[in-house]
């Protein structure tokens, strides 16, 4: 195939736009300064990109960048992005890579080293895969870099050492898809004894008291309150938008295992995604087969500390300390689920192993497993059905969050089975510490 080839040589600098494949991928090689001059100039000649399924900017030979130049590129990836379309940038040099961060739209644009890189990652995956798990076809999300923000650690948590003083308070706006350790009430004293798993999603707070009743309780907010907080003493969130959507149908009529599901898309994102480093986080709206739960069923603060002085997951305090389901709990209901997962397959060493170590525990009422680690938690309502197509994970939990019967929620074993669902799947690149913590006492801005 002969490929156009589009050649403008302007006063300040040179532009060339072109094609390099049947697929839609654009090129365009900027060369010289592109300050506010240059930027008048270039505008116009970058107008071909807009028709491009991907447009890759080669910055390898600008050797200046102005504000007016990035408003340029921002206005272009928001014009590609608008219609399921990306921009990545490629090879910018030390001093413009610096414009870029300073201006704080550093995850904002796709940046590659190279160019090859950026060609590579341009190229076509595939859409859709069955494996013996079940199908899945993907869906284009957000190109933004995602990460796992980790208040407090599971340590603490484990060891029964929570304290006034490692609570911390969270808006529920800050908190959109989140789980760990939390309580609803009016201070922390008032929570302290009754602190049990949680999790937020589409909005909603659900968290199971530890007050023997094993009744979970929840928040539906319209809008934000500086009293009405969430009080968690560990928290693991997801930040940033869903890199992908992913609709999942299994092979068995019973569905597939939340641990088949996640290995499945270790395996898928390992040949499909550049962006891929080990980790997923994900949350879903699930049609579920059977249920496992598991949950604290006492409150882990320093005062109920196990007098043998091991971890409550001991086998000596396990009992004890968790309830856990062997045999299903719920069959047959929908799901709200949110979680991370690590693929123990890949080289996770471009991670904060103190922060890895602070998200993740072995609940020794899973399986152990040497491929995979998962933390997962759940909301479960009587069957829904599924909104207007096209189908969008957003609007669907939203709907279930206000439509569906409330039924139960728990922290999920990975036998947990799943029928069909739609999931958000975020290529995890950094954990690192929650940035927006409240210390106790305070009062959420």
């Amino acid at each position: 195939m002969t490929v156009p080839e589009l050649k403008t040589t302007v006063v300040f600098m040179k532009v060339t736009v072109k094609n390099v494949d049947d697929a839609g991928t654009m090129v365009a090689v900027i060369v010289g300064r592109l300050d506010a001059a240059g930027a008048a100039e270039a505008s116009p000649l970058l107008k071909p990109l807009q028709s491009a399924k991907t447009a890759i900017l080669d910055l390898s030979q600008m050797d200046y960048l102005s504000s007016a130049g990035v408003r340029i590129f921002l206005s272009l990836h928001k014009s590609l992005q608008s219609r399921g379309l990306r921009l990545i940038l490629a090879a910018p040099q030390h001093y413009c890579t610096e414009v870029i961060r300073i201006s704080g739209l550093a995850e904002v644009f796709q940046i590659h080293g190279t160019v090859n890189e950026a060609l590579e990652d341009a190229q076509p995956v595939p859409n859709a895969a069955e494996l013996s798990c079940g199908k899945f076809t993907f869906h284009p999300g957000e190109s933004e870099p995602t990460a796992v923000e980790v208040l407090g650690n599971v340590e603490d948590v484990l060891h029964s050492r929570i304290n006034a003083g490692l609570l911390r308070s969270k808006r529920f706006s800050s908190k959109e898809y989140s789980i760990g350790l939390g309580a609803l009430g009016s201070s922390d004293k008032d929570v302290l004894n009754h602190l049990g798993e949680m999790m937020t999603i589409g909005g909603t707070m659900v968290w199971l008291p530890t007050d023997g009743n094993d009744t979970p309780d929840y928040l539906v907010p319209k809008q934000d309150s500086a009293e009405v907080v969430i009080r968690t003493g560990f928290n693991v969130s997801l930040a940033g938008r869903f890199n992908e959507y992913v609709e999942f149908e299994a092979t068995a009529p019973g569905g597939a295992t939340l641990f088949e599901i996640y290995r499945a898309l270790f395996d898928l994102a390992r040949q499909r995604r550049g962006d891929f480093r080990g980790a997923l986080g994900l949350a879903m709206r699930a049609e579920m087969g059977e249920v496992y739960g598991s949950g604290v069923v006492r409150s882990p603060i320093d005062t109920n500390a196990p007098a043998n002085g091991k971890s409550i997951t001991d086998v000596s305090n396990f009992a004890s300390w968790f309830e856990f389901d062997e045999k299903p709990r719920h069959k047959d209901v929908t799901g709200l689920i949110c979680g991370v997962g690590l693929d123990l397959d890949a080289d996770l060493s471009c991670f904060d192993r103190d922060r890895l170590g602070a998200t993740f525990y072995l609940n020794p009422a899973n399986a152990p497993s040497s491929r995979g680690m998962l933390h997962n938690h759940g909301v479960f309502f009587t069957p829904q059905a599924l909104g207007e197509k096209p189908l969008m994970l957003e609007r669907e939990i939203a709907r279930v969050v206000e439509l569906g019967d409330f039924v139960d929620m728990r922290h999920m074993l990975d036998r947990t089975t799943i029928v069909w669902a739609l999931i958000g799947i975020c290529y995890i690149q950094e954990f690192r510490a929650d940035p927006a913590v409240i210390k106790a006492g305070e009062t959420a801005p």
